[in-house]
Order: structure tokens, then C-alpha cells, then sequence
């Protein structure tokens, strides 16, 4: 017996959006469409779970389904490159849940860093929010080393002229958020 509709909304939104935030600390890897993945997921996995299960094991199955995606996904990315190429879930919406948990005067950073132009902000957000060095950046985006800490210190101007403390974001949030994705995954 397979779920019944008003079961699989109540699931889906319960779950998408920690499907998909677990999905991207896994992968760490903005190569990787979380949302689309998720999208995926959820696509083939709801139609085929059990009328009486319970969220936690639609969570786990959910979370199979999407590890495999990711997985599968991360090789058939691995040679592209560009700015265009990489998926950028806005930051507000990724840790909209959390601001909750967390200083909440930093969402209308958080929207600056998601209002840069595409290029810088893909720049910023893989060295400042992602902790990758500028060579990995550079070679990821097939571009060089000189263009992406080029676009690097445009962003932080951008952000500086916002209104945003770019140090403080950085030591406040991002490095907070480094550091919690790596404890996790020395966890698994």
C-alpha cells in the first residue's frame, strides 16, 4: 500500500528542506544541484513509500535516495567549470531555518552575499563560505588564480559598500559554519 497524497504533502514539506540542507553538507560541493537532486528524490521516493511509515524512516530513505543522486551527480560534474556552472542555494534560504539558533542579524548579510553578480558571487561564497583556497577556486572554475582573487576583492568591496562587515560575517558566520560541516563529517 503506497502513501496516500495528503500523507506525502504533510512529508514533503516537513522534509525537503532538511533533505535537501543535509544533501549539501554531505557534498559541500556547489558542482552538486542540491535542489534539483532533492527535487528528484522526493520525485521518486514519496510514490513508493509505505501508507503508515513514520518520518523518521522517510527521512533515512529519503536520504539514501538523495546520497546516491549526489554521488552519481558529483562524477558527471567534475570537469565543469564557470561561474554558471555552479549551484548557489541562496544562503537565506539554506539557513533560513537556523536564524532561529543563531544571530539573526546576520540575514540581511546573508542577502547581500546572495544579491552579488553571479561571477563574484560564486567567487566569494566557494573561498569565504566554503573555506576552499583560491588555487582550488581558480582551477574549479577553470579561470586563474589572478581572476578569482580578483573578483574576490570586488565582492568584499560589494559587501563592504552594503553595509555588510565582511570580517565579522566571515568570523561570526562562515567560519562557524566551516568548522561545524567538518566536525560533522569527521562524525561519519
Amino acid at each position: 500500500m503506497s502513501l496516500d497524497p495528503s500523507r506525502q504533502m504533510e512529508l514533503m514539506h516537513s522534509l525537503f528542506h532538511k533533505v535537501q540542507f543535509d544533501t549539501f553538507e554531505a557534498y559541500d560541493d556547489p558542482r552538486c544541484n542540491v535542489t534539483a537532486i532533492t527535487q528528484e528524490t522526493f520525485t521518486r521516493t514519496l510514490p513508493h513509500l509505505p501508507a503508515d511509515i513514520c518520518v523518521e524512516e522517510a527521512y533515512e530513505r529519503l536520504m539514501d535516495v538523495s546520497m546516491q543522486l549526489a554521488a552519481d551527480d558529483v562524477k558527471a560534474r567534475e570537469n565543469c567549470c564557470g561561474p554558471h556552472e555552479v549551484h548557489l542555494i541562496p544562503l537565506v534560504s539554506l539557513y533560513g531555518f537556523r536564524f532561529g539558533e543563531v544571530d539573526d542579524g546576520f540575514r540581511p548579510w546573508l542577502v547581500e552575499v546572495d544579491a552579488l553578480p553571479q561571477s563574484e558571487r560564486a567567487v566569494y561564497r566557494l573561498i569565504a563560505f566554503l573555506g576552499w583556497t583560491n588555487a582550488r577556486t581558480a582551477e574549479v572554475l577553470a579561470r586563474s588564480p589572478g581572476w578569482t582573487s580578483k573578483l574576490m576583492k570586488r565582492a568584499k568591496g560589494r559587501l563592504t559598500s552594503a553595509g555588510v562587515s565582511v570580517e565579522e560575517l566571515q568570523k561570526g558566520f562562515f567560519d562557524v559554519e566551516i568548522e561545524r560541516r567538518k566536525e560533522k563529517a569527521c562524525l561519519m
